[in-house]
């Protein structure tokens, strides 16, 4: 008797030796398939159109849309050309949606790779302006006239609007006396001593008298000296002026 022939497979289902095959496919071949995939999913990102937020300088907003395959940096000249601004100026700032981070990139970065939802156009600062520091704002200052040592003077330029014991170093290193020992006088004649604590302007002064209680320790005496010899530069002058006017 003859044998019937076996029949075919059922349609639509593999056969047994492609299942076999399948089962046992390589590591190797896996990876092969896992890549193309990949690369299927990275030239469909490039590939799309890439929509996001546009930051001007100016702070105003626009609605921008790039092909994926565009390199960061095109992206950069292209907006520019578009607002009529310089490449060379500005740079671009990328934010990641969601999260909004700052997501770094290489120039030549498709953009369509990254994950972007708004671009920050922003003005690039010169180095020497970045560097440079803030003008500054010329300090008031006049001339004070400080008598010591009964006969000595000196002038010290200093700043009419800080209090008084501000400007001590400066008068003291002017008149070599120590801090330790200078006591601030309106003059040499009424002795009044000068409140620290105020300025120049509050005081409605030019002039002071420096006191050294070490090399003067008596203050009445050193004042009372001190008014004598102006008593007497005072008349001088006006013997001279009536010399000159006689004449």
């Amino acid at each position: 008797k003859r044998m019937k022939a076996r029949a075919p497979p059922p349609p639509n289902q593999p056969s047994a030796a492609s299942r076999i095959h399948s089962e046992h496919k390589s590591p190797a071949e896996t990876a092969v398939i896992s890549d193309q995939n990949l690369v299927s999913v990275k030239e469909n990102m490039i590939n799309r159109l890439v929509d996001f937020t546009v930051v001007l300088p100016s702070g105003v907003e626009q609605k921008c849309t790039v092909q994926g395959s565009k390199a960061v940096m095109d992206v950069l000249v292209d907006l520019c050309s578009q607002y009529r601004l310089n490449p060379s100026q500005h740079s671009l700032e990328l934010k990641s949606s969601g999260t909004q981070q700052v997501l770094s990139y290489k120039p030549n970065t498709l953009i369509g790779a990254l994950d972007v939802q708004t671009v920050l156009l922003k003005e690039k600062i010169p180095e020497d302006k970045a560097k440079r520091p803030l003008p500054r704002v010329p300090e008031k200052s006049v001339r004070l006239v400080v008598n010591y040592l009964k006969t000595q003077k000196a002038v010290v330029r200093v700043s009419p609007e800080v209090p008084l014991h501000n400007i001590i170093p400066a008068i003291c290193e002017k008149c070599e006396v120590s801090q330790e020992h200078i006591v601030l006088l309106r003059d040499g004649i009424t002795g009044e001593e000068l409140e620290l604590t105020k300025s120049l302007e509050e005081l409605g002064i030019k002039e002071l008298y420096a006191w050294d209680r070490k090399k003067e320790p008596n203050r009445k005496a050193s004042v009372s000296s001190d008014a004598i010899e102006k008593e007497k530069t005072r008349l001088l002058g006006l013997f001279n002026a009536d010399r000159r006017s006689s004449k």
